[in-house]
């Protein structure tokens, strides 16, 4: 061969381990590190888990942060961990930090974590490996009871088999909107807090109010709600169903609901007593509001 195609083979290898958490952070140095903390502190076994998190190139302060507090902290405690300088992308592509930091980790299980999240559970790390070899979205409890799995784990097979973690910035809803209609989604019994400023009066800084959310307008390319955004559900759902079948897991909800045998969002009702969410989905052949 005349060319050679570069190729990172790490891919292709057996996870080296159980977890990884992927943290995408900006200028929130010390938040940050109260978030990893928590993670590191409760955790069963850290020897079992990769740390990755994504800085902006131009975030000096928390370079400096990383680099002159956190890092240290990190190799006294034997902590595997990788900080990765990226080009700033912005909050509307929050999305491909977490891929790109997916894209490297090897482990069984990816696991979104925010800068403004606080574990909570002793041994979280023991109630995921719990999981490994199902094809699931593991979904933690946290104080909202939002019925999305609002820090997504998913095995590191959803990054191989879809060519992406999240393919929109809303990657909790679009994970969780995929696993519900897929019925993938597993509650388990890790307990976290969301310590966002609408949510617990914390931390109202300039990350917080520089938060473009592409929600709320379905006729705009690039919308959560977008017919091309909900179509790329519909695909997903379809490849994931392909899977499950491949591998002995599957179950008859997605099909059913194609064939209008069920409804399709009948087990994320389940996991929202307090009707927090509206959907948008397929009805006879188009795409249209569905409301509770």
């Amino acid at each position: 061969m005349d060319q050679m195609i570069d190729m990172d083979l790490t891919k292709l290898r057996e996870p080296e381990y159980d977890i990884a958490v992927l943290l995408p952070t900006r200028g929130r140095g010390k938040l940050a590190e109260r978030a990893l903390l928590s993670l590191i502190d409760n955790a069963t076994d850290n020897s079992r888990i990769e740390y990755r998190i994504a800085l902006d190139q131009d975030d000096s302060e928390s370079l400096d942060y990383f680099k002159d507090v956190i890092i240290p902290k990190f190799k006294k405690q034997d902590i595997n961990f990788d900080v990765i300088a990226t080009e700033p992308l912005g909050y509307s592509r929050l999305n491909e930090y977490v891929n790109y930091l997916g894209s490297l980790a090897n482990a069984e299980w990816l696991m979104f974590w925010n800068d403004d999240a606080i574990m909570n559970t002793k041994g979280w790390d023991d109630k995921i490996a719990e999981h490994t070899g199902k094809f699931r979205v593991l979904r933690m409890q946290e104080q909202t009871a939002h019925p999305y799995a609002i820090f997504p784990i998913v095995p590191k097979d959803w990054y191989h088999l879809l060519g992406t973690l999240s393919s929109h910035q809303m990657s909790d809803a679009q994970i969780s909107q995929i696993g519900y209609m897929c019925n993938i989604v597993e509650n388990i019994d890790v307990n976290c807090t969301h310590d966002r400023f609408d949510l617990t009066g914390n931390n109202k800084d300039e990350t917080f109010n520089n938060r473009p959310q592409l929600e709320g307008h379905p006729d705009k390319p690039g919308d959560l709600n977008h017919a091309d955004t909900i179509a790329n559900r519909y695909q997903s759902c379809f490849k994931i169903m392909w899977y499950l079948r491949k591998i002995g897991q599957y179950n008859d909800h997605f099909d059913k609901c194609i064939h209008k045998k069920d409804s399709i969002w009948k087990h994320l009702e389940a996991n929202d007593p307090s009707n927090l969410t509206s959907r948008f989905g397929v009805k006879n052949g188009s795409y249209q509001k569905i409301e509770k």
